[in-house]
């Protein structure tokens, strides 16, 4: 597969993909990674297809495909809340990949960067400390992109034996880890990627494992009103029901409609104003998801033994990575105040306006 800038999905691939994450992304698997971390064994049956390098081009050593290809892997993902560093591969692959080295098939995660983070280059010695990695203690390369004295972008490699890494978990029970790095001397390469570029990248593919996750919430609620029966009717005959029911699929099917905008943009150009309003859209309707979902379920929703919580625990974690709803509208909001015309920014969204 190589890598293009054809606005195409590998419709056979996705196919796939979906099978094996509906075979090997069960609810016990999910409890079992909360409990484990990391799955060798899952990880193997994605790596084996190649799934985590699609959209890194081969000549990278990535396995080709579009970013569309990408986005709709991703999608698939949180429709099976897939317990897997697909994404921070991803994104750390894609770091590696855009600075001109080879990425590797294992998996790797990338630090999402915080205000609290003090890694630092100095004179190629890395030494600081990360918050909320993902996935560090199960990872074979955390892939990291810290500014030397001068303030510009290098991407560097850690091992994960060679840092201090403290576990943490987020909301849905993810690894989510500190790292320490003490004087560790490292390949530092200029990057042509800076932390923003990095954010919008991150934002993209967690809006893209939202939307996946917003559609099976919407098909569970649906499945679980039409068989629920309470005062002898199903109580999807109910009009309060039914209009939960609806506000999940509307949720859902413009969270996709617009990652598929996002990403189509993305592959053309500058889409810093697409991938923003994208992100803060899908946090906000993954907020009035997780409400309606939960309002339909009743106590059931919250059961260990029912896949609800498992999604809506996700969507939770996810709205506050790369970007929360607050701080993208905030930054949509003065992009736009300062461009003038209100019009021009409907229409030509990133082609008149940068976010």
């Amino acid at each position: 597969m190589t890598t293009t800038n054809d606005h195409t999905v590998d419709r056979d691939l996705i196919a796939t993909v979906i099978s094996l994450f509906a075979a090997k992304s069960g609810h016990d698997v999910v409890i079992k990674a909360e409990e484990e971390g990391l799955l060798p064994s899952l990880w193997a049956s994605v790596s084996e297809l190649g799934l985590p390098l699609v959209g890194i081009d081969d000549t990278a050593g990535g396995s080709g495909g579009t970013l569309l290809d990408l986005l709709a892997i991703l999608h698939a993902a949180g429709q099976h809340a897939v317990p897997l560093p697909l994404s921070e591969t991803h994104l750390a692959a894609w770091l590696l990949s855009e600075a001109g080295q080879q990425v590797s098939d294992g998996p790797m995660t990338v630090v999402p960067g915080t205000p609290k983070d003090t890694l630092a280059l100095t004179d190629g010695v890395v030494s600081g400390r990360a918050y909320d990695v993902p996935w560090a203690r199960g990872v074979d390369r955390i892939v990291a992109l810290v500014n030397d004295s001068s303030g510009a972008p290098y991407v560097v490699t850690i091992d994960p034996g060679a840092c201090e890494i403290t576990p943490g978990t987020d909301l849905a029970g993810q690894p989510r880890d500190v790292i320490e790095v003490k004087d560790l001397a490292v390949e530092a390469v200029s990057s042509p990627v800076d932390r923003d570029g990095l954010l919008l990248r991150g934002a993209l593919v967690t809006a893209a494992k939202m939307a996946g996750a917003l559609e099976t919430i919407a098909t569970l609620t649906r499945g679980y009103t039409e068989e629920r029966v309470q005062f002898g009717r199903p109580i999807s005959k109910f009009q309060a029901v039914q209009q939960h029911v609806v506000t999940l699929f509307q949720m859902a099917t413009m969270a996709s409609l617009n990652v598929s905008r996002a990403g189509r943009t993305a592959m053309d150009g500058p889409a810093s104003f697409e991938i923003c309003a994208l992100k803060q859209v899908v946090d906000k309707n993954a907020s009035i998801a997780i409400r309606a979902a939960h309002q339909a379920h009743g106590a059931f929703g919250m059961t260990q033994e029912y896949r609800l919580q498992q999604l809506t625990r996700r969507l939770n974690a996810w709205r506050s990575e790369f970007g929360d709803e607050l701080q993208l509208a905030s930054r949509i909001g003065k992009a736009i105040s300062n461009a003038g015309k209100l019009e021009h920014v409907i229409v030509g969204g990133s082609a008149v306006l940068e976010v």
